[in-house]
């Protein structure tokens, strides 16, 4: 006979104690308030249907020269038993289709003061990170193609409803005459074990390998690299057309062109091909010197630098293909 589930296992398979130890780090290391993230978009059939990511972790942080930064970091988290393994195909920066390290966190600040975020001091700290593209859970008689891409749709569309917001916020300046600049992370929790497939490991390879430590790698944390398909594009466009009014948009469109952008209609369109892209995964018992790190990072008075108008669009096509 099978052996029954206890009912510790039945409470920590529910997830609820992953959820409840993941706000807790995040207390402990002084973000206020992180909870259940809950939004409406329509199900597949339709119908206008109430979703939510697990933990929503907003942070302030005040810049010296009064220029505000708000981080907010979005997990969803995934309890696993300890034999369950989370295997990786691996990717590399500046690859094509473009995996560029300064689009790892979502940078709002289009629309904000005279400092803008430093793009290159953000590549130098996410380089530290392993770059994988698809995923799957192994289990001990199984596989499971589905568990990662879900992570990954449940934080793609609760972002994109953060996006409108803080939007919203810099073009009516709600919290007043400096508008904030926002940046998005979204993070997968899990207590599997990640690993990350070696790259240039062939068929062959696998079927000769008796370990999986023959043909891949141990990870703490790693990202990954899974650009916007065009049905979430296209609900992109929809979302933030229809949540802005005409008045915003215009507004959004006068003030990126008066610093040299392109307008409102050329953000909405790069932005919805492009955004979320990346998504960090972390095992748990590395989630707290994760954050950690993370935390001490936006604490670099190197994150901020001055605006300066954007270089001409032909030099940004001749330069595309460049290496970062």
């Amino acid at each position: 006979m099978a052996n029954k589930k206890s009912w510790k296992d039945h409470l920590l398979s529910s997830g609820l104690p992953l959820e409840q130890s993941v706000i807790q780090i995040l207390e402990e290391l002084g973000i206020q308030g992180p909870a259940e993230y809950k939004y409406e978009r329509n199900n597949e059939l339709g119908i206008p249907t109430v979703f939510s990511v697990d933990v929503y972790a907003p942070q302030t942080y005040h810049e010296l020269e009064r220029q505000w930064l708000w981080l907010n970091i979005f997990c969803e988290c995934k309890y696993r038993h300890d034999s369950v393994r989370w295997l990786f195909t691996p990717y590399e920066f500046g690859r094509w289709p473009r995996a560029r390290s300064q689009d790892v966190f979502i940078i709002l600040d289009q629309l904000t003061g005279p400092k803008v975020v430093n793009t290159e001091h953000f590549s130098h700290f996410v380089r530290k990170y392993k770059l994988c593209n698809k995923g799957i859970e192994i289990l001990e008689n199984d596989a499971n193609n589905k568990t990662i891409d879900q992570c990954i749709q449940q934080l793609r569309y609760g972002m994109i409803n953060d996006v409108v917001d803080s939007l919203v916020h810099q073009v009516d300046k709600l919290l007043g005459s400096i508008s904030p600049i926002f940046i998005l992370l979204p993070i997968i929790i899990t207590t599997a074990e990640l690993w990350r497939i070696r790259p240039g490991t062939t068929i062959q390879n696998i079927r000769e390998a008796n370990e999986l430590d023959q043909i891949g790698h141990k990870l703490n944390s790693l990202i990954i690299f899974e650009p916007p398909d065009n049905l979430f594009s296209q609900y992109t466009l929809a979302k933030l057309n229809k949540s802005l009014s005409d008045d915003q948009k215009s507004t959004i469109d006068k003030r990126m062109r008066k610093i040299g952008l392109y307008g409102y209609n050329y953000f909405l369109s790069y932005f919805s091909s492009k955004h979320p892209s990346f998504f960090m995964v972390v095992n748990y018992k590395y989630f707290r010197s994760m954050m950690k790190s993370l935390l001490s990072f936006f604490g670099d008075s190197s994150l901020m630098k001055r605006r300066t108008r954007p270089r001409p669009f032909s030099e940004v096509l001749n330069n595309l293909h460049a290496q970062e």
